[in-house]
């Protein structure tokens, strides 16, 4: 019988990047600054869109109310005092 590998999962997170809006409404999205990775998230108090923040999370077990970006859920997250720069449009 063939040994299955272990399946890679992200179990912590820590990421700088721009707060964005997300279809659900509880929701907010943090796009990474390099554009790569984009995280789902809640988080109470919630962050002010269009400003850069850095997360600090685990990742999210189960179904997740946000259906964008990787679902991860947010153990603390800092304002860096800079602004995101605007979205261009595609």
């Amino acid at each position: 019988m063939a040994q299955q590998k272990p399946k890679f999962e992200i179990t912590e997170v820590r990421a700088t990047g721009c707060v964005r809006r997300a279809a659900a409404s509880q929701c907010l999205l943090l796009e990474t600054l390099d554009g790569a990775t984009t995280y789902s998230f809640i988080a109470v108090p919630k962050p002010q869109l269009d400003t850069v923040i850095t997360i600090q999370g685990k990742a999210h077990q189960g179904r997740s109310a946000c259906k964008q970006g990787i679902a991860i859920d947010i153990v603390d997250w800092e304002p860096t005092e800079q602004m995101c720069v605007a979205q261009q449009k595609k």
